[in-house]
């Protein structure tokens, strides 16, 4: 049997912290598109090198702000 978690926020005083759990799963997804664009940039892209550094450490902030949150 799998371990169940119930959270539970007082509304409306809890609204962001409601807000910011609820759309976690959608904010990691916008995050993996945003570095995926990225990466294809980097890959693909025609761009200067001003652009390729500026991509390539947003690519790095990425994971390190998730490891840090």
């Amino acid at each position: 049997m799998c371990p169940i978690a119930t959270v539970r926020y007082t509304l409306p005083d809890e609204q962001a912290e409601f807000d910011a759990a609820r759309l976690g799963l959608q904010a990691l997804s916008c995050l993996w598109e945003i570095d995926q664009r990225l990466r294809s940039l980097l890959k693909h892209g025609d761009a200067s090198d001003e652009t390729r550094r500026l991509a390539e450490n947003i690519r790095a902030i990425i994971p390190a702000e998730l490891l840090e949150a």
